[in-house]
């Protein structure tokens, strides 16, 4: 790219994404008890980000959640109910 030779670099950013194979977040309580699972929102970007720690948080709390998590469950992805057919990356 000629156009850019003699440029420097001001910034770079480098990070993780998370995000899961069927682009839904996990919102679980797992076990061992008292671990609560809240990852893959990447997805989603900030969208999800305060149910998804109102959720985490009642999960913690040992409350019921005010959302059925289950869509949400770990396990999804052993049980194969996944709509990855659906998405489109």
């Amino acid at each position: 790219m000629p156009s850019v030779d003699g440029l420097g670099v001001e910034r770079i950013w480098s990070g993780y994404i998370d995000y899961t194979p069927d682009a839904v977040p996990v919102i679980d309580r797992p076990g061992p008890r008292g671990l609560v699972v809240a990852t893959g929102f990447s997805g989603h970007g900030f969208a999800l980000g305060p149910i998804g720690a109102l959720l985490a948080s009642q999960l913690a709390a040992g409350d019921e959640p005010e959302v059925d998590v289950h869509p949400f469950r770990l396990a999804r992805f052993a049980e194969g109910d996944l709509a990855s057919d659906e998405l489109h990356f």
